[in-house]
C-alpha cells in the first residue's frame, strides 16, 4: 500500500510538472509572440533621417560626410544643405538636386557631401487643401490651422501653379569660421511668378529647434527641376498637400574633427522662412 502510494504521488507530481511546463512554454511563447507584434508596430512607423543639426551650423560646422547616394538610401524626399554651404539641397522622388547661387538646380553628383540634411520616406497619410495664400506667414498660419498636432513632425509635399516665389540659395563660404547668421544676411534672394513647380519639407515645433529647423522648412523646384530654392515667400490660390505625420528622428551627428573639437554654444535658430534676417540669440 505504502509503496503504491508513493507511486501514485509520484505520477501525480510528475504530471504536475509538465502542466506547469506546457504552461510555463506557452506564456514564454506568447510574451514572445506579443514583443514581436509591439516591436514590429514600433518598426513600421516612419522617422525623418537626419544628419547635422541646425546647432552645428550656427557653430560653423559646415562640412560633414554624408553623400548623396547615402542619402538617397534614407529616402525620397529632404532637404538640406552642401558641404561649405555651397547650394541648397532638395530631394525629390527619389532625386537628390543641389541648387547654384543663382538657383540653377542640377541633378547632385553621388559623391556629393553635406553637413546637415534631413531625410524621409515619404509616405502620406492625408491630403489637405489649403488656399488664398499671401506670404509665407500665411502658410505656416494655414498649416498649423490644419495639421493634427503642433507638436510632432509633419512632413509635406505639394505640386501645382505658383504665383509667386522667392527664393534662396547658398552660396559657399571662404571663410569656414564665418558667423551663420552674418552668412544668411548675405544671401541672393530670387522671384519667380507663375510656376508651375513643387514644394516639399517639414515643419518642426519650436521645442526641437536645436535637432531640426524650426517652423516650416521649405524648398521648391520647379516643373523641369532646373531651378529651385529655399522658400522665402510664397503666393499661390490653391494647392492640395500630402501629408505625413511623423513621430521619430533618427539623428546622426557629424563625423569630422571640428565638430569633436569645437566648445558647442547654445544659440536660438532662426526658423525656416526668413531666416537671414533673424537675429542671433544665445
Amino acid at each position: 500500500m505504502i509503496i503504491e502510494h508513493k507511486n501514485s504521488l509520484l505520477a501525480a507530481a510528475t504530471t504536475l510538472a509538465a502542466l506547469l511546463s506546457i504552461s510555463n512554454a506557452s506564456a514564454h511563447e506568447s510574451h514572445e509572440h506579443n514583443d514581436t507584434q509591439a516591436t514590429d508596430s514600433v518598426d513600421d512607423r516612419k522617422a525623418i533621417e537626419q544628419y547635422g543639426l541646425p546647432l552645428t551650423l550656427m557653430n560653423t560646422i559646415y562640412e560633414g560626410q554624408i553623400t548623396a547616394a547615402e542619402m538617397k538610401s534614407l529616402g525620397n524626399l529632404g532637404v538640406g544643405v552642401s558641404n561649405h554651404l555651397n547650394g541648397e539641397l532638395t530631394a525629390v522622388d527619389g532625386v537628390v538636386y543641389s541648387i547654384a547661387a543663382d538657383g540653377t538646380a542640377t541633378v547632385a553628383p553621388d559623391d556629393l557631401q553635406a553637413p546637415y540634411m534631413s531625410m524621409i520616406d515619404f509616405e502620406p497619410t492625408r491630403t489637405i487643401t489649403i488656399s488664398d495664400i499671401n506670404s509665407f506667414k500665411d502658410l505656416e498660419q494655414a498649416v498649423l490651422a490644419n495639421i493634427t498636432s503642433a507638436n510632432t513632425l509633419h512632413v509635406f509635399k505639394a505640386k501645382g501653379l505658383f504665383s509667386f516665389t522667392r527664393l534662396a540659395s547658398a552660396h559657399g563660404v571662404e571663410d569656414e569660421n564665418v558667423d551663420f547668421f552674418e552668412y544668411l544676411g548675405s544671401r541672393q534672394m530670387y522671384d519667380l511668378e507663375q510656376t508651375e513647380g513643387t514644394i516639399v519639407g517639414i515643419y518642426t515645433p519650436a521645442y526641437l529647434g536645436t535637432v531640426s529647423i524650426p517652423g516650416l522648412h521649405f524648398h521648391f523646384q520647379n516643373g523641369d527641376n532646373t531651378i529651385g530654392g529655399h522658400m522665402e515667400d510664397i503666393r499661390f490660390d490653391q494647392l492640395q498637400f500630402e501629408v505625413q505625420e511623423v513621430d521619430r528622428i533618427n539623428l546622426a551627428l557629424p563625423n569630422v574633427q571640428k565638430f569633436r573639437d569645437i566648445d558647442m554654444k547654445m544659440i536660438q535658430p532662426p526658423s525656416g522662412a526668413g531666416a537671414g534676417g533673424s537675429d542671433k540669440k544665445e
